[in-house]
């Protein structure tokens, strides 16, 4: 807790007032980047409009930006998603927001699968490949930090949208 307080520029009486325990500290931590989190989802879905190909896009982009995408935000969700403990806790805070992620990226790639005319394809097994890329990338970050680069993370998820949708998205790379 102390180094919590140092980092935040707050005694640490202020906050164990606060945060009674280090549980509590790390629950409101994960309900702040949470709600951060979808909150420009939204804002950057939003501003691709309509286009599914500009969607895809953006939200890879918005997964290994900076601002979400760091060590320390990351940390947090895999304090939750590793410690048995936690999960309740996790799904409570976060089931509803993982729910609307993977369905705008399944709806997305509904869209574009239609677009594609491919019937070999699959919007549930898109979906869960690129949520599990994205998901071992941050762990990439998490676990060697120093060799981490974020560009190619998004590359490797852009590449991935490319090899399923060659004709939608010639020219991208």
């Amino acid at each position: 807790m102390s180094n919590v307080s140092q980092g935040a520029g707050l005694s640490q009486g202020i906050v164990n007032f606060h945060f009674k325990t280090k549980e509590l500290l790390l629950i409101e931590t994960l309900k702040f980047i949470s709600n951060e989190y979808l909150a420009s989802f939204q804002k950057r879905l939003q501003k691709a409009g309509d286009d599914p190909q500009k969607q895809i896009i953006s939200i890879i982009d918005h997964d290994f930006d900076k601002k979400i995408c760091n060590r320390d935000k990351i940390a947090v969700w895999y304090t939750f998603l590793g410690e048995a403990k936690f999960k309740p806790v996790y799904m409570q805070i976060c089931k509803e927001r993982d729910e609307y992620y993977s369905g705008t990226i399944f709806s997305i790639f509904s869209i574009l699968i239609n677009k594609e005319k491919n019937t070999n394809l699959s919007a549930k097994k898109l979906t869960s490949c690129l949520l599990a890329l994205t998901m071992g990338l941050w762990l990439d970050q998490l676990v060697d930090s120093e060799n981490f680069i974020r560009q190619e993370a998004r590359e490797i998820c852009v590449d991935f949208v490319i090899k399923n949708f060659p004709k939608q998205f010639k020219g991208l790379s």
